[in-house]
């Protein structure tokens, strides 16, 4: 095998990265999904298509390009926000361009028609973006580090906002915890140029994105020690719970998310003993 396969042309042009947001905002997505065309070339992959909506597809179309050649559809978890559209986009860029375009999950029961994962994106200058398993939010979350240190992030970061542990799809906060001491090492290591959120605004400096995910971090730690005292107060009931850690004004809109973060919370403090 070329000992130089995927590395990337010294004179190669940066990988061109677009933002097409969904028109699906609401509590849980924020302003909408994100979902990124890359660029490379003539080439292009398509992260996280978003909701089966005919006119952002219509839109993800009109990005990539008449004259493009797709060579992937990927999505970093199952959730519909992200993936319901997937599919459908997979099937309009092989038609479109009369080539295979495969659709790729890392959890191919929860996304129908998708592929294992590439560990590696690589396009005809070499490395485009390297995935990233980052369990935690659900069990198939992933991101991708596109080559210049910008990292999609799916919904293991979110632009203002928390993510939010879905034990019900494997989402586990001990998890969580490892996957973001990952990103913090990775940043920390200059790694990590920008975040870019699967909702919310992106993250545009090294140095924000470490405090990003630093406070992340600090803002999990504050909710176990939330629980911890709560339970040792006597506090036993997810309800009584839901009200002493987030208040009696929490948003009903909210509150069945507040739940999940409590039982993944629970479960977490229960590992730990």
């Amino acid at each position: 095998m070329d000992e130089h396969l995927g590395q990337r042309a010294p004179d190669a042009p940066a990988v061109e990265l677009i933002v097409v947001r969904a028109d699906n905002p609401g509590p849980m997505t924020l302003t909408g999904t994100n979902s990124h065309v890359l660029r490379d070339g003539d080439q292009v992959w398509v992260v996280d298509p978003g909701p089966k909506d005919p006119e952002h597809l219509a839109e993800l179309l009109l990005t990539c390009g008449d004259d493009a050649r797709p060579e992937g559809v990927l999505v970093t978890h199952r959730h519909l926000d992200h993936a319901a559209g997937a599919a459908t986009l997979a099937r309009q860029l092989t038609a479109r361009s009369g080539r295979e375009v495969p659709l790729w999950a890392a959890d191919q029961k929860a996304v129908p028609g998708s592929r294992p994962l590439p560990a590696t994106l690589i396009g005809d200058n070499g490395t485009v973006g390297h995935v990233i398993h980052l369990p935690g939010h659900t069990a198939d979350s992933v991101g991708v580090l596109v080559e210049g240190g910008r990292l999609l992030a799916g919904d293991t970061l979110l632009g203002g906002s928390s993510t939010v542990i879905v034990p019900e799809h494997g989402g586990s906060l001990t998890e969580y915890l490892q996957s973001l001491a990952i990103l913090r090492a990775l940043a920390e290591d200059g790694r990590i140029s920008a975040l870019l959120p699967g909702h919310g605004p992106a993250v545009d400096s090294p140095l924000e994105a470490l405090a990003v995910i630093e406070q992340a971090i600090a803002h999990r730690q504050e909710r176990i020690e939330q629980v911890r005292r709560a339970r040792t107060a006597g506090v036993l009931t997810l309800e009584r719970l839901l009200r002493v850690v987030y208040g009696a004004e929490l948003p009903e809109q909210l509150q069945e998310a507040a739940r999940w973060n409590l039982r993944a919370t629970l479960d977490h403090l229960a590992q730990e003993r």
